[in-house]
């Protein structure tokens, strides 16, 4: 008779291996395997990421490559800062969070991971992209100085355990409606950080300033966007992925590449 620890063991042991083989078919095709033609795309951040947006942007990308190539999930969080997907969050020292509410830091990272490798289904992918809409929390609480640095250290945690460190991603900048504000100097400095961030090699980010409701009686517009705000937003990401994807190097190319530098 096998013991409850022994059984829990096994359980651990199954899960392990499961988890394995699911990170098998996320990796890239080796150099000598034909490509698959699939793309994975993971969609994430807080309010203003919102079905709406996953609905514009799947129709997009289903369009440009066919809707059995296009695998899109989505994990948002109202009200979260990034600190939520940051297990190591390192919160600036001169105004931080209690130490009981740092116990939550991270806890938004697992089930984006789950989503992802739910989706997979012993497909294989050509390329992943991380689609992020999120920094209106950061901006509000005055925790800019460490955004890019939380946003990298996200990133980087994704490359390693879906084991694709050639994850592109595409970054939304938080819209401006806070540029009235007198005491804006965070909100200022997350949106420079996303550009900034958005700028590096392999990667974007997109303008959303135009789509926050803004008019002649509300020129500031909202936080948030409406329906048609979101419905653009969605199909900004998809077009910038596209993109992004349309100027990767092909396997011929890469290896041409390093054969010259060698």
């Amino acid at each position: 008779m096998i013991s409850r620890r022994g059984k829990s063991n096994q359980f651990v042991r199954l899960l392990q291996l499961g988890i394995a083989l699911a990170l098998a078919f996320i990796a890239p095709a080796s150099a000598g395997e034909e490509k698959t033609g699939k793309h994975l795309f993971i969609l994430s951040g807080q309010s203003n990421m919102t079905g709406a947006v996953k609905a514009a942007f799947t129709t997009h990308v289903e369009e440009q490559y066919g809707k059995e190539n296009s695998v899109v999930v989505m994990r948002m969080k109202s009200g979260r800062g990034i600190r939520f997907w940051v297990a190591d969050y390192d919160q600036p020292a001169d105004r931080g969070l209690t130490e009981k509410k740092m116990t939550s830091n991270g806890m938004e990272y697992k089930p984006l991971l789950e989503s992802a490798l739910a989706a997979v289904k012993a497909q294989s992918f050509d390329t992943v992209g991380f689609i992020w809409m999120q920094g209106e929390s950061d901006a509000n609480n005055r925790l800019s100085e460490v955004y890019e640095e939380s946003f990298l250290k996200l990133v980087g945690q994704l490359r390693k355990d879906l084991k694709r460190e050639d994850l592109y991603y595409v970054i939304g900048r938080i819209n401006d409606y806070a540029r009235s504000r007198p005491d804006n100097a965070h909100w200022h400095r997350v949106r420079e950080t996303q550009v900034k961030l958005g700028k590096t090699r392999g990667n974007a980010w997109i303008d959303t300033d135009d789509l926050n409701g803004g008019d002649a009686k509300n020129p500031d517009g909202d936080i948030h966007f409406p329906r048609d705000g979101a419905v653009k937003l969605g199909q900004r990401f998809a077009k910038k992925a596209i993109e992004l994807i349309s100027k990767r190097p092909t396997r011929a190319a890469s290896e041409l590449k390093i054969k010259e530098e060698e």
